[in-house]
């Protein structure tokens, strides 16, 4: 735990965003949760972030939990952080005020957060104020009002901004406040940052602004505050002078929170349309606002008569008074954050409130609104939001009321009463799910209503035509008596046709969002436009959203083609008859639209078809987005027959689709390309393609003809960000009409052949069936990019291919940069320099990511991630000039890759390279690649200094990153320079590399092979076996363990050569250094390595190192015979858990090695001093927790727990001298080891200890231990303060605990069932011994009979 500790306003808050953010991005953490936790603790907000992290099965042991603002202490249990989460790294960052707190919650580290320096605040300001302060008449004042402001970030901020290109006489009147006493500062916030607030405050241009900054202190700390509340508290407060249209005034709203977020006085939300407020600024506008209260309950007062806004907001609401005088009170809002809670509102609460102009209540529930109501004439807003309500007819009464909302209300029926409200400007029923009336001719008595809102009101029954029949609903033809005002309007409807004919919205400015489909609204499977109904944004863009019609019955009737025409947003699903939308719907071309997304659209052939045209129609002029999903018969999305030599710059094609930034494409199974050339040159400013399942895409742009030839290098795509291709079979290319073809050369073919004897006959088998046949000289001309189509999108920063059926995807080489040429002036152009993510999945024919790459080629230094998974005809990732490029590189995944060998290759002639350098490589991930064999078949120099975490899994040939080993080849046909390699991997810069020229190799090997009549690799007898048992393989060799200095977590699984993880011995330390290795290291997992026998080879005495490790875990290492030395031991300083799972060879945990001198040992230092948790299960072989002979080993302080399941060969768990050290242990469990006779028990000659105090331990669990006797036969362990439970069950031979009265003050009785079993008996019989004899004498009983 980090605590960050500082005065109100000094940023500690945003060091914290800070901290969360660079997390994110360095993917540190799996989760980060950010709560505020303020003077009253909001534990459940904790609670429900971590429970959703449990319920989407994220593993709480890599979490950043960020508590922001604590005030007071805070128990981490209390907001469902336990012990065992928080040992299993659970990171948490806490921020206060109080370096008390800080302390009081255990921080492991304050970091304070001091004032800036003079010199950084000056600059700091500077930055705020412009450059106005500058000139010579400001500057000597801007640094006096600089230094006023004392360091602090947020008065820095506040002032400046308020100040920047001010007056210089405004600048002096600054400087006099600032300098002025703080007489009003009942805040108790320092007097710097409330005058600098207040500065801020009385510098705002309009005294607007200024109330709309107070209505922001009416909501609690933290609160996101939705400004559409903003904008009907001040329309009914009549705050906006000179304005009386809703929409002008919501518009003067947004432009004053924005000038208020610029100030700082306001924050950006996370929440749409919201804001926050600084809990200072909010503090000095409760000062300043006089008047202005927000509470979490009702307040015992002797007199409201001076409030003029109380805000109460809490929880759960209660106890509501009775008769309240309040003259002066303009705003009232009750809101209750828990789900509708039932309330009994008094019926005079409103009463002594005439002068109440705004009533908004939240999240309450009540059967009818009190009769008091009715005495609030001059009402003019009422928000009933979240409410479950039944009769709101005393609503009619309020005759000036201009704004209703009941937004998210659980009301059934709109009182016919509502329409008495002539004033009525604005009425809000979006989300009222349960609505099903509304009185015939209620909405055509509302004359002046300026916006209707009701999206997501999906079961009103609208008729047909206007009536008044008993029972009759609403008709949307009501709608003309305010076509005049209207301003907005937000429906759904089953049909478009219930909008009536003669409906003219005779306002130019109408916003609409309409939705109409027979349905109720679901989101749009696969669609970009799925949150079509987010009811939250009162500023939208007219939308039109039309499901399941006939495109003739929409092209025939007046209103929805005038509502297409008006639409910025247009969504279509199973439109029937729909053949061609352009001319279908709209023959002006749509020139409103923004967004198209059109799903199911079964009939179309072609989107736009101008073959009717001699002169095609402008067509989406400013169309940013086109989504096409499930058109199973669409042939092209443009469709022309005019000659190719018309196209010119001015043609109308180039007018299609120029503003276009986003194309998606998914499920057009009969299209062959996206686009023409010809179109594709006006594509400039296109961001993201994305494309799916489309089985007959070949080409995502085509070459028409002869013509088209000449706009190759025409075309260029500056804004082309994204590229996303999944499941297209048949690609082949980015445009195929461009670069040349490439045949595979003969010489690659015989190393084809070479290789399949180092793979062995079995798994040629398997990799042919799974892979095909090995390459022949047919055509790789199925590239996506060409060395002229890579050059068309500079700025491309993702790349991404998948498959579901690896099967049939046709495509082999992404990169193909055959034919690169410099620029005019002889520089070689940048290639994808700005490409960040590489993702390749399922591409089963492909052989190569990068081909024919030139020397001295530039570009792809941006890349940071590649991600290669299931090409299985994949030999290598990338040629030793690509890698040598990528300096950013941070994160490689290969994973089933069944043919894979090397992760770098020479491609052909390319020549051989000297140190290649991954400085940002911090994550390599290589899993199930079968016939991986190292990761360089060349004697290439390696290095990773970022390297931090490193998962190794299911690469059985894979034995070491160690030194290259060579087999020398007798065949004079072989080129040198292709001598194949079985190993071979980073090394140091003191490695010699091994190089081949013309001569032969510089160094002689001592294998050897030939090759047989038949042409087939076979290895000399006598040559050196790689596999030979007198060889130790470490994965990480002495050379290169040096240069992994941030290696944080390595995962190791299901290797068969693995013989010694970390080889220690030739490390080499300077007389004056201690070499430090492996220092930052974490977490160490192995698993199945079936010939591990040494993670840790013994290494130079002075060695220092590994001493972050924090989790060590073991798993089926079959031939390993203990974990660590003492001497490693030693340096483990830092490890929390050691867990040692189904090994079967183990005999010890802490082993001295043969070479370590016993003498040493009683000299040494603690070992272990913070292991929390010890856990061994499933070691039949293991003999000795602690090694015989280490019995004066100190160390051992912090174990809590102590866990030993089915270890048959223990005799004892712990000795008397071992038991001494473990001063914190908390819990002991034990169980299925059958030769175990006592728990405590003196190792051979070892004296006998007299005391023996178990402290802490509050748990023992003893399970099916038929030999167990007692914990301990001696008298020598008889306190146990904390002890609070044991468990025994199943130790038929166990008669007593310990032979001597015990004193056991906290224990609760023994339980004969562990804890989760369901049927569970507490004994108890006076004392522990007398408990234990009870409960086995009666089940010898039982038996007996």
């Amino acid at each position: 735990m980090i605590a960050i500790c500082g005065m109100e306003g000094i940023g500690k808050t945003t060091m914290a965003k800070e901290v969360a953010k660079r997390a994110k991005d360095d993917n540190l953490f799996n989760e980060i949760v950010m709560v505020a936790v303020s003077r009253k603790k909001d534990l459940s907000k904790i609670e429900d972030q971590i429970a959703r992290m449990l319920r989407r099965e994220i593993p709480l042991k890599n979490v950043l939990v960020i508590l922001d603002n604590v005030l007071e202490g805070l128990n981490l249990k209390d907001v469902g952080i336990p012990y065992r989460v928080e040992l299993n790294s659970c990171k948490i960052l806490l921020t206060s005020r109080s370096e008390e707190v800080c302390n009081q919650m255990k921080s492991h580290k304050i970091v304070r957060i001091e004032a800036l320096t003079e010199e950084e605040a000056w600059s700091f300001f500077k930055e705020m104020a412009g450059n106005c302060i500058d000139t010579p008449t400001l500057h000597p004042i801007a640094k006096k009002v600089a230094k006023e402001c004392k360091g602090i970030p947020i008065a820095i901020v506040t002032v400046g901004r308020a100040l920047e290109n001010k007056r210089k006489n405004e600048w002096v009147a600054a400087l006099q406040q600032l300098r002025k006493s703080i007489s009003k500062n009942n805040s108790g916030l320092d007097s710097t940052l409330y005058s600098s607030i207040e500065l801020s405050y009385n510098f705002l241009a309009s005294d607007e602004a200024k109330s709309c900054l107070l209505l922001c202190c009416l909501f609690p700390e933290d609160y996101d505050i939705p400004i559409e509340y903003l904008v009907r508290f001040g329309v009914g407060q009549r705050l906006f002078a000179k304005i009386d249209k809703v929409a002008e005034a919501r518009n003067r709203v947004h432009a004053m929170v924005d000038n208020l977020r610029r100030s700082s006085l306001l924050l950006d939300s996370d929440e749409e349309e919201c804001v926050k407020m600084h809990d200072v600024v909010r503090g000095v506008a409760i000062s300043i606002a006089n008047g202005h209260v927000c509470w979490e309950e009702w307040t015992e007062k002797d007199t409201y008569e001076h409030y003029v806004a109380i805000s109460i907001v809490s929880q759960e609401l209660k106890n509501h008074p009775d008769g309240l005088e309040c003259p002066k009170l303009e705003l009232l809002q009750l809101s209750c954050v828990k789900d509708a809670t039932r309330q009994t509102l008094p019926t005079n609460l409103f009463k002594g409130m005439m002068g109440l102009k705004v009533l908004a209540m939240q999240g309450m529930s009540f059967p009818s609104l009190p009769q008091s109501i009715q005495v609030l004439q001059n009402l003019q807003t009422l928000l009933l939001e979240y409410c479950e309500i039944k009769d709101v007819s005393a609503i009619g009464a309020l005759g000036k009321l201009e704004m209703l909302s009941f937004f998210g209300s659980g009301i059934m029926e709109l009182p016919r009463e509502i329409g008495n409200l002539s004033h009525l400007k604005l009425l809000d029923m979006s989300e009222c799910y349960a609505l099903q009336h509304i009185p015939p001719g209620l909405l055509s008595s509302l004359s002046r209503l300026e916006e209707l809102h009701m999206g997501n009101v999906s079961v009103m029954n609208w008729e047909p035509t206007e009536g008044n029949r008993e029972g009759a609903n609403a008709s949307l033809a009501e709608l003309r008596s305010f076509s005049n005002s209207l301003m907005a309007l937000r429906l759904q409807i089953p049909n478009i046709k219930l909008l009536p004919k003669d409906l003219h919205f005779k306002n130019q400015m109408i916003k609409f969002q309409i939705y109409a489909s027979e349905e109720l609204f679901k989101p749009w499977h696969r669609s970009n436009s799925s949150n079509f109904w987010n009811t939250t944004p009162y500023i939208f863009k007219n939308s039109l959203a039309l499901e399941g019609f006939v495109a003739s019955d929409i092209a025939e009737s007046r209103i929805p083609r005038l509502l297409l025409q008006k639409s910025e947003i247009i969504l279509l699903r199973g439109i029937k008859d729909f053949e061609n939308i352009l001319y279908k719907l709209d023959e002006e071309g749509f020139p409103c639209l923004e967004v198209l997304s059109i799903v199911d659209g079964e009939d179309v052939e072609y989107l736009i078809d101008a073959t009717s045209y001699q002169t095609p129609r402008v067509a989406f002029p400013i169309l940013e987005s086109l989504e096409l999903i499930e058109f199973p018969n669409l042939k092209e999305i443009y469709h022309s027959h005019i000659p190719q030599r018309h196209f010119s710059g001015t043609h109308s094609q180039l007018a299609c689709f120029g503003k276009l930034r986003s194309i998606t494409l998914f499920s057009c199974k009969c299209l062959k390309n996206v686009f023409s050339l010809s179109i594709a040159r006006g594509l400039v400013q296109l961001q993201e393609l994305k494309i799916k399942h489309c089985k007959d895409m070949e080409e995502i742009f085509h070459e028409e003809g002869e013509d088209e030839k000449t706009l190759i290098d025409k075309i260029m795509f500056p804004q082309l960000t994204s590229i996303n291709m999944y499941h297209l079979p048949r690609l082949i290319g980015f445009c195929t009409g461009v670069g040349p073809v490439e045949l595979v050369q003969p010489s690659l073919l015989n190393q084809e052949v070479r290789r399949i004897d180092t793979l062995g006959s079995d798994k040629m088998t398997n990799i042919q069936q799974t892979a095909g046949s090995f390459p022949d000289s047919t055509p790789i001309s199925h590239k996506f990019f060409s060395s002229k189509t890579i050059l068309w999108q500079p700025n491309l920063k993702e790349l991404s291919f998948g498959a579901i059926d690896e099967r049939f995807q046709r495509l082999e080489v992404v990169f193909d940069l055959e034919g690169q040429k410099d620029d005019n002036d002889h520089q070689r152009i940048a290639v994808l320099a700005e490409l960040k993510t590489l993702t390749v999945h399922h591409l089963c024919n492909l052989r190569y990511v990068w081909k024919n790459v030139p020397q001295g080629i530039q570009g792809f230094q941006n890349l940071t991630s590649i991600d290669v998974y299931g090409c299985h005809k994949l030999r290598y990732l990338f040629p030793p000039t690509v890698a040598k490029l990528l300096v950013e590189l941070q994160r490689i995944d290969i994973w089933e890759c069944d043919m894979i060998e090397n992760i770098v290759q020479r491609d052909g002639e390319e020549e051989a390279e000297g140190i290649i350098l991954f400085p940002k490589l911090t994550s390599f991930n290589l899993l199930l690649l079968p016939n991986l064999m190292s990761f360089s078949i060349e004697p290439y120099s390696f290095e990773w200094p970022s390297i931090e975490k490193i998962d190794l899994y299911k690469c059985p040939k894979f034995k070491t990153y160690g030194k290259l080993q060579k087999i020398n080849w007798e065949l004079d046909s072989i080129p040198q320079d292709q001598e194949p390699c079985l190993e071979g991997v980073p090394r140091g810069r003191n490695d010699s590399p091994m190089v081949a020229s013309d001569q032969g190799t510089t160094k002689k090997f001592q294998g050897s092979s030939s090759v047989n009549k038949e042409g087939i690799l076979t290895k000399d007898p006598r040559a050196n076996d790689i596999d030979n048992n007198s060889k130790t393989w470490p994965f990480f060799p002495s050379h290169l363990i040096v240069c992994l200095k941030n290696l944080k977590t390595m995962k190791l699984s299901r290797n068969d050569s693995l013989e010694v993880i970390f080889q220690l011995e030739e490390l080499k330390v300077e007389e004056s250094h201690v070499a430090p290795v492996l220092d930052q290291l974490r977490e160490l997992e192995l698993s199945d390595l079936p010939k591990l026998m040494h993670i840790w080879k013994k290494g130079p005495e002075r060695i220092m190192g590994f001493g972050n490790l924090r989790l060590l875990d073991v798993s089926r290492c079959n031939s390993l015979t203990y974990l660590f030395s003492p001497s490693i031991a030693r340096l483990l300083v830092m490890l929390e858990k050691i867990r040692v799972l189904d090994c079967e060879k183990i005999e010890e945990i802490l082993a001295r090695a043969e070479e370590e001198e016993e003498e040493k040992e009683r000299h040494m230092a603690p070992v272990l001093d913070q292991l929390r948790e010890l856990v061994l299960m499933y070691l039949p072989k293991l003999e000795h927790i602690w090694k015989k002979g280490l019995e004066r080993i100190l160390g051992f302080g912090n174990l809590r727990l102590l866990e030993v399941w089915e270890c048959n060969s223990l005799t004892y768990l712990f000795s008397p001298s071992i038991a001494k050290l473990l001063v914190m242990l908390e819990k002991i469990e034990v169980g299925h080891c059958e030769k175990i006779e006592e728990i405590l028990a003196r190792a051979g000659e070892e004296e006998k200890e007299k005391d023996v105090l178990f402290d802490k331990v509050n748990s023992i669990v003893l399970h099916n231990l038929p030999n167990l006797k007692c914990f301990c036969s001696e008298t020598n362990a008889l306190e146990w303060p904390s002890l609070e439970e044991i468990t025994v069950k199943e130790c038929p031979s166990l008669s007593t605990f310990i032979p001597s009265n015990l004193n056991t003050p906290k224990l609760e009785g023994v339980y004969d069932a562990l804890s989760w079993e369901d049927i569970r008996t507490c004994h108890w019989k006076g004392d522990l011994n007398a408990t234990i004899e009870h409960i086995f004498k009666g089940k010898e009983k039982l038996v007996d009979h």
